[in-house]
């Protein structure tokens, strides 16, 4: 869903409205009255715990409200960078392994050319 809300109680409102539920219906799912959820839609701010509540019973990461606000992506940015250089670094150890095993393959190879060429000498 886009985000047109400036606030963190405007987004609730949409999502419950994306949802046909009245501040009613809203209220009656977290045991509030109409009037609280009318108050949370005018909200700056809300409680992780109402928040949490509220994502519970609109089955909806309202959280997610926070995802393009600093210092989320900051945070998110950060470890997406320090993932990214895990998974490099594995990468680049895998194909270490590759080579590796590649050169011991052919090692073998030669390895059982040279026993059959001894075989055949010491063979009368």
């Amino acid at each position: 869903m886009q985000k047109k809300a400036n606030t963190v109680g405007e987004f609730v409102k949409e999502i419950a409205e994306s949802q046909n539920l009245k501040p009613s219906d809203l209220g009656a799912r977290i045991n509030t009255s109409k009037q609280n959820i009318s108050d949370i839609y005018k909200r700056n701010t809300i409680d992780s715990e109402l928040l949490l509540t509220l994502s519970k019973a609109l089955n909806y990461n309202l959280f997610s409200y926070y995802d393009d606000k600093e210092p989320i992506v900051g945070f998110r940015n950060a470890e997406t960078r320090e993932w990214q250089v895990k998974i490099d670094n594995l990468t680049y150890a895998l194909s270490l392994k590759k080579d590796l095993l590649n050169e011991k393959e052919k090692l073998i190879i030669a390895q059982e050319k040279l026993i059959a060429e001894l075989e055949k000498k010491s063979k009368p």
